[in-house]
């Protein structure tokens, strides 16, 4: 049997376990190492008057509505991993995942509630020891469509070279984005900046995971739709890079894109997508042709 046949049966296996158990990740040769684990916090939303939130005003509800969906957003993207409000005594639990006590600070304060004055809050540092595997039930297309969008490029580096621009921060700034956050470990982020300067949620891949990859071999991760789609952009699909080493040196990088929904506008995003894969793989191309993409 082929090196690729065998490749493409290891992937297709790996995918039915990735969609079914959720991020997962194979390491073919114990020297791989993953991105070292974030710390945890444990904070506590403090109203600022008595009886809250038993009297809060039209307004207040409003923003506390716009307090739900932060949160909700930040569990979308693995950053908060528990919140709700706890009754006696009353107070607000988060627990937070993040590399320093000041970054889950920053994510506090960015808050609506927090903004708008309604809660301070007290933040503890912690270690999520346990901690139950849950995917939210709306992450994925409930019965997706057997729709495949497959690319494909012949790229002038080797195997270990391409690997390495597609699973890193560094690499990825190379050709597919002027800026990025990529950590390879299971359900580590795999965000794509294409407008790092435009306001959070709308930049990129915000919130996209890595499912699973192989060394120098293959690399899954998440997709979103991007920003003018916002009925389709929380709504995940799935991304599988594979990589095969020629003869003549070059490596063939195969990127198939699935999870595809019916009907709406998923007709739109596919053929945005479409587009956008030939695109990045041009850039690919061009990347290790005539150097690293100059971005304006």
């Amino acid at each position: 049997m082929k090196r690729t046949d065998k490749l493409k049966r290891v992937t297709m296996l790996l995918l039915v376990v990735i969609l079914q158990i959720g991020p997962a990740v194979i390491a073919a040769d114990e020297g791989e190492k993953v991105a070292e684990q974030k710390e945890h916090f444990f904070i506590q939303l403090l109203g600022t008057r008595e009886n809250w939130p038993d009297n809060m005003t039209p307004a207040e509800e409003s923003t506390m509505t716009a307090h739900y969906f932060y949160l909700k957003d930040l569990v979308a993207q693995g950053t908060v991993l528990m919140a709700g409000p706890v009754f006696d005594p009353v107070f607000g639990l988060i627990v937070v995942e993040a590399a320093s006590k000041a970054d889950a600070r920053a994510i506090i304060e960015k808050d609506p509630s927090v903004i708008a004055g309604l809660h301070t809050f007290e933040i503890h540092p912690m270690r999520v020891s346990l901690l139950v595997d849950n995917v939210a039930q709306d992450r994925y297309v409930a019965n997706p469509s057997s729709r495949r969008l497959v690319k494909e490029v012949l790229v002038d580096a080797g195997i270990a070279e391409v690997y390495r621009a597609w699973t890193s921060t560094e690499g990825v700034e190379t050709f597919f984005a002027p800026d990025a956050h990529v950590e390879l470990k299971p359900n580590g982020p795999y965000e794509i900046y294409f407008s790092p300067d435009s306001p959070d949620g709308q930049r990129g891949s915000e919130g996209c995971r890595v499912l699973g990859y192989l060394p120098s071999t293959m690399l899954s991760f998440e997709w979103n739709a991007p920003p003018q789609f916002p009925e389709l952009r929380k709504i995940h699909t799935q991304v599988v890079v594979m990589l095969d080493e020629l003869e003549t040196g070059e490596t063939r990088v195969t990127l198939t894109h699935h999870g595809w929904g019916e009907g709406g506008q998923w007709n739109e995003v596919y053929d945005y997508f479409d587009k956008a894969w030939e695109y990045v793989l041009n850039n690919l191309h061009q990347r290790f042709t005539t150097g690293p993409i100059e971005w304006e």
